[in-house]
């Protein structure tokens, strides 16, 4: 599925700015990829951190809001391993692990195209019940 098929992603604009794609979602999961170019580098040359946690924000994203209601954000954590360099890509795939009433969490491994993983990022959704 592209992102053309999920509202949610399309209107990230972020993601869009950056050139993400998402790849495919389902049932509390999601798998975007990003092709690092020159403008996603920091002074290091390598991938900014930034870049890196946003990407696996947006799976996260994508992966908690896949049910009957929405949900949000509430707490999350990221620890990097591996530094992401030009002509890299990277891929996020975020999947459920537990939830509890109204909070979920999810965890996101982002590798590059070696399976090299790059950072590994936990969060845990609230939903929104009206």
């Amino acid at each position: 599925m592209d992102q053309q098929v999920n509202p949610m992603f399309h209107q990230d604009r972020l993601m869009q700015h950056l050139g993400a794609h998402l790849v495919s979602f389902g049932e509390h999961s999601a798998q975007i990829e990003l092709k690092i170019t020159e403008q996603h580098l920091q002074g290091h040359q390598t991938c900014n951190g930034a870049v890196i946690f946003a990407l696996a924000d947006a799976a996260f994203a994508i992966a908690c809001n896949t049910g009957e209601h929405p949900a949000v954000g509430q707490h999350c954590g990221i620890h990097y391993l591996k530094p992401g360099l030009l002509g890299d890509t990277l891929t996020a795939v975020a999947e459920h692990k537990a939830s509890s009433g109204r909070s979920g969490i999810y965890d996101i491994r982002v590798t590059n195209q070696k399976q090299q993983i790059v950072a590994e990022f936990r969060g845990t959704s609230r939903l929104i019940i009206k």
